[in-house]
């Protein structure tokens, strides 16, 4: 579900990351509450979209890894 929660900043909103993957945004809100499963197809959809964003990225800019507790600067 994260890789969806993603997907939906990335997009900027349910609507959005609904069109997207062509999908309902009340399917979205179904998986991003764990109701239901998120279909692999979908999920391999949302990866793409993520990839292909942050690939798309301007050099310098970074968005805070989801595993570094949006730490910045040098850990060590």
């Amino acid at each position: 579900m994260m890789t969806l929660r993603r997907a939906v900043e990335w997009c900027g909103g349910i609507d959005a990351l609904g069109d997207a993957l062509n999908t309902t945004a009340e399917s979205l809100e179904r998986w991003l509450s764990g109701e239901e499963e998120v279909p692999g197809p979908v999920f391999l959809q949302a990866v793409g979209l993520i990839l292909e964003a942050s690939a798309a990225q301007p050099p310098g800019r970074s968005t805070p890894d989801s595993s570094d507790g949006g730490r910045r600067g040098n850990r060590h």
